[in-house]
């Protein structure tokens, strides 16, 4: 694996981006990355200096350089809206953003890109469900109107609540900004304990799949907490489930009855 190329991904620069803030041109960086020619010593000096790392990491890694690069932390910047990152240390606010080389997406812009194209996607399957299609005898009968007004408003004003709420507890006290963090837990935790009562997921796989919010940081969800809630709801969930299921077969079942 060339180093430059892996680099250059890892930190969030396209070849023309990287070219330019260089001072060289694009077909260059990539005779770089292609093993054909090398950086002469005042690029190799600044890719040393910009990045924050030693001149062997620039050129073709082993297998065993490749695990000791990918543990090795990153950290982000800003230049202007551009967003990178270097292994240089930068303090941000209140914290310090760092990741390991190994566990950055690589090429940021274009993740954001595709991430708003699974919104639009998400947005889709939103509107879909509140379409509330449900097999009839022979076709799938809509769901009236009235029902799709009603569940959208809910939704919208469960989402509002939950956004008044962020606004509420951030603005308490000097330390408002910082509440949220917790805050945001807490909605983390009751959302967990839903998806493991609904039968979605085990505890276990919720736990594994979503590790860094149980890890000890001093901010993480409180895992006996969930248990308790997991109880909880997972109780309700089947007292009220079939019963509810029964009740929804009625009500469709008569509503096809008068349409007929």
């Amino acid at each position: 694996m060339n180093g430059i190329k892996y680099i250059r991904e890892k930190s969030n620069f396209t070849r023309n981006a990287l070219a330019e803030r260089m001072g060289v041109t694009r077909q260059t960086v990539t005779l770089w990355e292609r093993g054909v020619r090398k950086p002469d010593k005042n690029h190799m000096k600044w890719l040393c200096d910009f990045y924050g790392v030693e001149e062997k990491w620039f050129g073709e890694l082993s297998d065993a350089d490749m695990a000791i690069l990918k543990e090795m932390k990153m950290y982000r910047h800003y230049d202007g809206d551009k967003e990178y990152f270097s292994f240089i240390p930068e303090k941000d606010g209140w914290g310090e953003i760092r990741i390991a080389c190994g566990e950055l997406e690589g090429m940021l812009d274009e993740k954001y890109a595709d991430t708003l194209k699974k919104k639009k996607e998400f947005m889709k399957h939103v509107e879909d469900y509140l379409v509330c299609k449900y097999s009839g005898k022979s076709k799938n009968v809509n769901v009236c109107l009235f029902d799709k007004i009603t569940t959208a408003e809910r939704g919208m004003k469960d989402i509002e609540r939950y956004l008044t709420l962020m606004d509420t507890v951030q603005g308490v006290g000097s330390e408002g900004t910082f509440l949220k963090v917790p805050f945001r837990y807490e909605i983390k935790t009751a959302l967990y304990a839903l998806m493991v009562a609904s039968g979605q997921y085990t505890a276990e796989e919720i736990k594994s799949q979503n590790a860094i919010d149980f890890e000890d940081m001093g901010l993480q969800i409180d895992s006996d907490y969930m248990d308790e809630l997991i109880t909880v709801m997972t109780k309700h969930w089947n007292d009220y489930k079939y019963p509810e299921i029964e009740r929804m077969k009625e009500l469709r079942k008569n509503r096809m009855n008068r349409k007929q």
